[in-house]
């Protein structure tokens, strides 16, 4: 491949897992591949940090590494085989898992496999925030004024994708309702200071509409956040979060402010991207409808947006097509579904949305366990026969 200055087979732009995956692929196979984001790294993110059983399955698929290195260099901080359920302040559920939640601190996990990128040979560049996009001749130029230029173009910029925002300015892709996206709080806060905060995962419903809160554990640090539908519940989040305060013990005068940030909540784009280019991860609003989990489909749709360069190349403006018929065979479905769930169990009135989630998982807890690790699927809780497309990938 013909390589010139600020030239590249494909450009990423965010490094986070997301962007990492698609780089790190890419790189393997053999293109010339440019990360770009707007922030150095190791940088702060705000993220609850649970890793489920189907991600942990294709990190291990993807990356060759298992959850045992990821455990002992500490990438993996903390595990859980056991999870709880309240109902506001009432204990409702206590339950034992089958296989453990797995939680890191996102910060050191993006860096860890932005690195594992670098490594299989991806460039990477920070603090370069891109600013405008010529999609008719495949280059982006960035606030410091470079001029990057490549045939494959992959946006995974997070929720407020910048690359997104230029695509449906332009024309190119279809602007879509804003009635999928949540906006979450999130606060940290020392074990020390509640010894009422369990070292276990607790989600609590009935303190927002159209979303829950929760508290999950991270060695000697709690995560404590609550989300739900912007356009339903947004301005309701701050009082929900000092109910929360009230319910877990906690004084506003000990820890740090919550921090805000938006979260794609079923609002999955059915057109993301466009020829060459293509959104992947937040970017492309792929995150579960009902439980709000991203890190799986941020590692799933890099993968996802590999593939479609790969079988694609040299003709570039067919990624786009062959990433789309991918997102529809191995993640719009299951979005769907959760989608579908999550309308009618949250449009019911008063505490019946929390009564139903916490009767579903006292009647059938193993096959809500089993959905929720990727076993069994949204589509009416069918088991899961893998489809591994790692036959693309040296």
């Amino acid at each position: 491949m013909m390589i010139k200055k600020n030239s590249f087979d494909a450009i990423v732009i965010g490094a986070g897992p997301a962007g990492s995956t698609a780089a790190y692929l890419l790189a393997k196979s053999g293109f010339h591949v440019l990360v770009l984001d707007k922030r150095k790294f190791p940088r702060h993110k705000l993220c609850g940090g649970l890793l489920t059983r189907k991600t942990i399955r294709l990190l291990e698929e993807i990356f060759q590494t298992p959850r045992d290195y990821l455990a002992s260099n500490q990438i993996i901080s903390h595990q859980s085989f056991r999870y709880g359920v309240n109902l506001r302040n009432k204990a409702c559920i206590r339950g034992k898992l089958e296989y453990p939640f797995h939680f890191v601190d996102r910060q050191v996990y993006d860096s860890f496999w932005l690195n594992r990128a670098r490594r299989a040979g991806a460039e990477f560049r920070s603090g370069e925030k891109v600013i405008s996009l010529d999609p008719y001749k495949n280059h982006v130029i960035t606030g410091n004024g470079h001029r990057y230029s490549a045939p494959y173009l992959l946006g995974a910029d997070g929720a407020p994708s910048r690359l997104c925002r230029l695509l449906t300015e332009m024309g190119l892709i279809k602007k879509e309702k804003k009635s999928g996206m949540a906006t979450a709080l999130e606060l940290v806060a020392s074990h020390s200071l509640s010894p009422a905060l369990p070292d276990y995962p607790v989600i609590y419903l009935g303190y927002i509409r159209w979303g829950y809160a929760w508290c999950f554990p991270r060695k000697d640090l709690r995560i404590l956040g609550i989300c739900g539908l912007s356009e339903k519940s947004g301005k309701l989040l701050k009082r929900g979060m000092i109910q929360l305060l009230k319910t877990t013990k906690i004084s506003t005068d000990t820890i740090c402010a919550a921090k805000s940030h938006a979260l794609p909540y079923g609002n999955y784009l059915t057109q993301p991207g466009r020829g060459n280019i293509i959104l992947l991860g937040d970017a492309g609003g792929l995150a579960d409808p009902l439980l709000g989990e991203g890190i799986y489909y941020a590692h799933k749709s890099g993968q996802l947006a590999a593939m479609a360069a790969i079988q694609s190349y040299p003709n570039s403006q067919n990624a786009f097509s062959i990433y789309r018929q991918h997102l529809y065979a191995h993640i719009i479905p299951e979005l769907k579904f959760a989608r579908i769930g999550r309308q009618i169990i949250f449009s019911l009135p008063g505490p019946w949305p929390g009564l139903i989630l916490s009767s579903l998982l006292k009647i059938n807890p193993r096959q809500c366990e089993e959905t929720i690790q990727g076993q069994r699927s949204f589509r009416w809780l069918r088991p899961i026969i893998t489809d591994s497309p790692k036959q693309y990938f040296p």
